[in-house]
């Protein structure tokens, strides 16, 4: 998970507008109501309505659309139902051999429609010449029963810098506030979990009639296709991952920060940047010493404290994605002459986005909770890294005493199976490490990896190669990988703010 999952405005969750106008974060994308279309049950043939499919930037596709009742707790099969959302993209080639593709959108709280709507839809448009792809949005998601928003929200004092426990103090209180409100709205909490998304997803092939489907998750997605895998594997046909979240990966190894900014100073060396990592500890050293006041253009000039949690928050994070990546080194830099404003935008990104609550996040990261062998080691770790626990911060902590469901250690177990597996994954990913897909390759007999060099977690691990869709496609249609590694462009970093 990304440290900020669960939050309103977030990781694997969606990023702030403003900072996505001022830092080229992606941004979340907005669709319109949903043509009507007629509901299905899991008990009977699910029937799909043409739906038209307005994408940004690609035109109009011509789709289909149903929704699918399934039981809000599949151990209910005879209680309360949720009513799920699904756009099929109907296949435009094959044979007709290769299964049904479900996607698996990231977050949690992602849409799979509406990722399919941006600019990556050349690669669903590419899978789509093989075989049907279908586009769930996970059960709390969009247009599939998404609980009320809290009204709750922390806001940080921008006067003052950010300390560690008193924010994780703010944000457990905030937690449980948005915790008692959706309760009393009559919010079934223990409903979003991964492992009831995993039996959604077995409904929808049974609603379907179909004997086997493939699926294609990335990030979080990755993390529900890896259980569904564990309960439902012998009606999978085959996987891909992007950006692998294992089942016991919800919380990151703090020391892959550090190991993925080394690999980015080398990087930087070509534009100018000398001592990325040098400047990263003396930015942390200063502030530690004494915090400063920033100014941040992308905020109307809003002034904030930094102190050095709120950079240990900011660069950690700003590591994950090309997009932040980018501006990395010259905020660094910046911020060792005296010049705080670019540090200053990021840090109000990480507060604004740590201030509000999301009910099916929260719930679902919980619920996938870590190990005792994984916590111990992410507490290890973070006694080492020049962040220390930013990167998963308010987690682990935060989760202890809600009184939310945990999976429990058999969800979080090594996995083995015979399901054909392709891991797709970055070299420059601070999200999902390839570290992660190592771990888990011996498991699968049948498993392989492509890897994409010079990928983070952001669209070049999709569009930075040509290669990356047709192995994608080739594989979900049973050809052979052509590739095991591929090269996407370097980031090129910003090297003044007139480049912003």
């Amino acid at each position: 998970m990304s440290s900020q999952s669960f939050f309103v405005s977030s990781r694997r969750g969606r990023p702030l507008h403003r900072a996505a106008r001022w830092a080229a974060l992606c941004i979340a994308l907005a669709c319109t109501a949903p043509a009507p279309a007629l509901a299905g049950d899991a008990r009977k043939p699910l029937a799909f309505a043409p739906y038209a499919m307005q994408t940004k930037g690609n035109g109009t596709i011509a789709t289909e659309e149903a929704f699918l009742e399934v039981p809000r707790r599949h151990s209910e099969p005879d209680g309360p139902r949720i009513r799920l959302r699904v756009v099929r993209l109907p296949a435009t080639g094959g044979d007709g051999r290769a299964a049904p593709v479900v996607y698996l959108a990231g977050g949690p709280g992602g849409s799979g429609f509406g990722t399919a709507l941006g600019p990556r839809w050349p690669v669903f448009d590419r899978v789509r010449r093989e075989t049907d792809v279908l586009l769930l949005d996970q059960r709390g998601t969009d247009f599939s029963e998404m609980p009320p928003e809290c009204t709750q929200q922390h806001r940080f004092d921008d006067a003052q810098p950010l300390q560690r426990e008193a924010a994780l103090t703010a944000l457990r209180a905030t937690a449980v506030t948005c915790i008692a409100q959706w309760r009393k709205a009559g919010v079934d909490l223990a409903a979003y979990t991964t492992v009831e998304s995993a039996d959604d997803i077995d409904a929808l092939r049974r609603a379907m009639g179909l004997k086997r489907i493939s699926l294609w998750g990335m990030s979080y997605g990755t993390h529900l296709a890896l259980a569904t895998v564990r309960r439902h594997g012998a009606s999978l046909e085959r996987v891909v991952l992007m950006g692998t979240e294992g089942p016991d990966d919800t919380i990151k190894l703090p020391l892959a920060a550090d190991a993925l900014l080394a690999d980015l100073a080398v990087v930087a060396k070509k534009d100018g940047f000398d001592d990325m990592q040098g400047s990263a500890r003396r930015v942390l050293e200063a502030l530690r010493r004494q915090p400063v006041q920033g100014s941040s253009p992308m905020h109307d000039g809003k002034k904030v404290v930094i102190g050095e949690f709120d950079a240990q928050l900011a660069i950690a994070n700003a590591l994950g994605r090309r997009s932040s990546q980018r501006m990395l080194p010259l905020m660094l830099r910046d911020a060792e002459r005296g010049d705080y404003s670019l540090l200053a935008g990021f840090v109000l990104m990480m507060r604004e986005g740590l201030g509000g609550v999301r009910a099916m996040p929260l719930a679902m990261d919980v619920a996938s909770g870590q190990s005792p062998q994984r916590r111990a080691l992410v507490e290890a770790q973070a006694r080492e890294s020049l962040f220390g626990d930013a990167l998963n911060f308010p987690f682990p902590q935060l989760a202890d005493g809600l009184g939310l469901v945990d999976l429990g250690e058999a969800f979080r177990a090594p996995l083995r199976s015979k399901v054909p597996v392709l891991f797709v994954s970055g070299t420059l990913d601070g999200r999902t490490p390839r570290a992660n897909a190592q771990a888990l390759l011996p498991g699968f007999r049948h498993g392989r990896e492509l890897l994409v060099r010079g990928a983070s977690h952001d669209n070049e691990l999709w569009l930075g190669h040509p290669g990356i869709a047709e192995n994608i496609a080739d594989f979900l249609a049973g050809r052979q990988v052509k590739d095991e590694a591929l090269d996407v462009p370097l980031p090129v970093f910003v090297k003044n703010k007139s480049e912003l």
